[in-house]
């Protein structure tokens, strides 16, 4: 007799307690338009609510809600807490929107200005050109090699040496620069994000479909920003040369050069070194090599310039014009 009076006692406080869970139960909508039908608060979390519908339980965080939802369901102990939360999100979302528009405006700019360096740059090349027409020319020689780990130099032949007017090159670079720095800047927080998913999902399952799509995603992302620290970004800008010359299979070269003023010499050249291996996986690897030196004969009808791993873009301490990651 006892055992069945506790059961229908324990039975009654059920039925009060959904009773009042009905009677407490209200629809309400997310600042993104979510709604929710019929659901109670089942209880508070440091950063949301666990509700309780008759389709069964969920949570929905304090940042997704109206602040008056928020107010209404909160323990007034939790409001301040709360509030401070918001704020220091939202000041951080608005940080985030003004960097954004700060990089954007550093794109907006830079973009303008490689614009504007370019058409000086066209310019100057034209003028360069007509004066050197007349000029009286000396000899501009040299030889374009390598040389590998093992101390034996490689001749790049059919190599092209384009000569350039140095005051018009001094008009594009920094235009250049900058913009290869803000794209850089640009890119480089989505890189490291990528990294991170990437570096996550191999330490799970390397060889998942999940961690090669993750790997992929940032190679991709990465590539596109080491573009703007390579010689290949600077290179596509280096159009309408005052001359073209080839090296010979030996990578050698001869051009004639005015006696007098100053100018750049560009050259980029290329070598395949063969594969390397990835499991069973080969990958052919190709080395690619620039320069843009500056030259001048100053009054003497010959020079010698060579192109090596000395004067490189991407070798420090040298009297190249650009510095590259290649």
């Amino acid at each position: 007799m006892r055992s069945a009076v506790k059961y229908w006692k324990f039975a009654l406080s059920i039925f009060t307690g959904l009773s009042v869970s009905l009677a407490l139960a209200e629809d309400f909508t997310t600042i993104n338009g979510k709604e929710y039908k019929n659901v109670a608060v089942s209880r508070v979390e440091a950063d949301g609510f666990v509700l309780r519908s008759k389709s069964g339980i969920l949570k929905v965080y304090f940042r997704e809600l109206p602040k008056e939802v928020v107010d209404k369901w909160l323990p007034p102990e939790d409001k301040e807490r709360i509030a401070a939360d918001r704020a220091a999100e939202e000041k951080g979302i608005e940080a985030q929107k003004a960097a954004e528009r700060e990089r954007a405006e550093k794109r907006k700019n830079a973009g303008a200005n490689l614009k504007r360096a370019e058409e000086q740059f066209q310019a100057a090349e034209q003028r360069a050109a007509q004066s050197c027409r007349g000029a009286t020319k000396g000899i501009l020689s040299g030889q374009a090699f390598i040389s590998t780990l093992g101390r034996e130099n490689r001749k790049l032949g059919a190599v092209k040496v384009v000569l350039f007017d140095r005051d018009a090159i001094d008009s594009l670079l920094p235009a250049l620069k900058k913009y290869a720095d803000s794209k850089i800047q640009e890119l480089s927080p989505s890189v490291d994000a990528a990294k991170a998913a990437s570096d996550q999902a191999n330490s799970a399952d390397y060889f998942s479909e999940s961690a090669s799509k993750a790997r992929s995603e940032y190679e991709k992302i990465r590539d596109e920003r080491d573009f703007y620290y390579s010689g290949s970004f600077y290179f596509r800008y280096l159009q309408s040369p005052i001359q073209i010359v080839e090296t010979d299979a030996d990578g050698k070269f001869i051009m004639n050069v005015p006696e007098r003023g100053a100018f750049v010499i560009a050259a980029k050249g290329d070598r395949y070194v063969g594969k390397t291996y990835i499991g069973e996986i080969g990958i052919d690897i190709t080395e690619h090599y620039y320069w843009l030196q500056p030259v001048s004969l100053d009054g003497q009808q010959n020079l010698t310039q060579n192109l090596s791993n000395n004067n490189l873009t991407g070798t420090t301490g040298t009297s190249s014009l650009i510095r590259t990651q290649d």
